[in-house]
């Protein structure tokens, strides 16, 4: 059995996955299908430790090859690399495939063999993990009970989430992002809820520098603002966990928080998991928004006191 981990290219032309294979051969052991059905067919019958999927394709969409391997080999990291900035399918690569990351073509070949080796030592990092019986634990403080934390300017989006959810664990508020950082600094938090602009202010560099800082905090984005580029941004850099539009449906949002709940759950029982979910080092370059603001959110998200860096 070869020891490199299984890659797997998908792309209706074939001279697309046979430049990858001799872009990626040496490294690891690569498959390439140039269709959808026989994507799946592959994985079906291979331990493939990453998928790398065109969007475009005529018979299956790479978000649906996508989606069906989440549920067949849950294990798997997802990449989707494509020419075409789809908001709809960067949004359904986001909630329906749960990928790790988002390349545009033309591919820097660094930066595509750079990608693919991360999500591969995770992967199988992970495979390992999943052999293992494991009754691994996160420490907790049973004092602090982990909870949903709002932060949006618009007072519907929290009195909706406590109404779903004022039951089952506590909520708290924040209209701006100095408020968020106080709860947090305070409380155990487990899901966030945030717009990407909250008071006039950029939200998506404290998305992206809290996944960094702390991985095992889930995010679920709620907004009118659809930019494909920021959209990108968030899956590369913030590993956002699901990508909802305002105005928003109460039956979508409550699914979304449910999944993100229970994955936090994973997360604490498995923490060997958050290398899914590790992001490149943010600085103010990547970050986006006022260079002082970053750094000061670089700052107090590293300081934070106990809750959330006791989950980590």
């Amino acid at each position: 059995m070869s020891s490199k981990a299984a890659v797997l290219f998908v792309d209706d032309e074939e001279n697309i996955v046979n430049t990858l294979k001799m872009l990626c051969k040496s490294k690891f052991n690569v498959f390439t299908a140039t269709s959808g059905s026989k994507a799946l067919d592959i994985v079906k019958n291979n331990q493939i430790h990453v998928i790398v999927s065109d969007q475009r394709m005529p018979e299956m969409q790479g978000i649906e090859v996508l989606r069906e391997v989440r549920q067949m080999s849950p294990h798997t990291m997802r990449i989707m690399l494509t020419g075409y900035a789809d908001l709809a399918a960067i949004i359904g690569s986001i909630n329906d495939g749960e990928i790790y990351r988002y390349i545009y073509k033309p591919w820097s070949n660094k930066d595509v063999v750079d990608t693919i080796e991360a999500a591969a030592n995770t992967a199988l990092a992970l495979a390992a993990d999943a052999a293992e019986t494991g009754n691994e634990t996160a420490a907790t403080d049973n004092n602090r009970q982990p909870g949903i934390l709002v932060i949006d300017d618009d007072k519907e989006v929290y009195h909706a989430v406590d109404k779903l959810f004022s039951g089952r664990c506590k909520i708290w508020s924040a209209a701006t992002c100095d408020e968020a950082l106080a709860v947090m600094d305070r409380e155990q938090i487990a899901v966030i809820v945030s717009d990407v602009f909250v008071a006039r202010q950029d939200v998506t560099p404290f998305i992206k520098i809290l996944k960094e800082q702390h991985p095992e905090i889930v995010t679920v984005v709620l907004t009118k603002f659809n930019d494909a580029n920021m959209v990108v941004g968030l899956i590369n850099h913030g590993q956002v966990f699901r990508f909802l539009g305002k105005p928003f449906h109460q039956a979508q949002l409550r699914v979304s928080i449910d999944a993100a709940l229970l994955y936090y759950a994973k997360l604490r029982q498995r923490p060997r998991l958050l290398s899914r979910h590790r992001v490149e080092k943010v600085d103010t370059a990547t970050a986006g928004g006022n260079a002082s603001f970053t750094a000061m959110l670089m700052t107090r998200l590293r300081s934070l006191r106990g809750p959330a860096a006791a989950a980590r």
